[in-house]
């Protein structure tokens, strides 16, 4: 074997490693791509449910009564969404503190 057939199939080589790279890339993104556009389409039939729901308490519902239903539903969406966090936060520092009294009591 000569150099130059050693150059030639080093290149031969690294031409077809490149395409295999490049298919297998491409099919990954595709993947990646339709996962994507399932979950916004599930997203957006989740919010067309929600926003039917919200119209058929407006029609059945009298008006200042659908009103009132509208703002005590914001509310609730509120003071959950706050007391998930507040949730979240108390857990985190109760963490914290078992760690530390775990770590003081085995110093002492």
């Amino acid at each position: 074997m000569t150099i130059a057939s050693i150059r030639d199939i080093l290149i031969i080589f690294g031409i077809i490693s490149s395409f295999i790279f490049l298919f297998t890339t491409t099919i990954l993104i595709l993947i990646i791509f339709i996962r994507v556009k399932k979950i916004i389409g599930y997203i957006e039939g989740s919010i067309n449910e929600i926003d039917s729901l919200k119209n058929k308490i407006k029609e059945t519902v009298p008006k200042p009564f659908a009103s009132i239903i509208n703002g005590a539903l914001t509310l609730k969406k509120f003071t959950d969404s706050v007391s998930k966090r507040s949730k979240n936060k108390r857990k985190k520092a109760t963490n914290k503190n078992s760690k530390k009294g775990k770590k003081s009591n085995n110093n002492e």
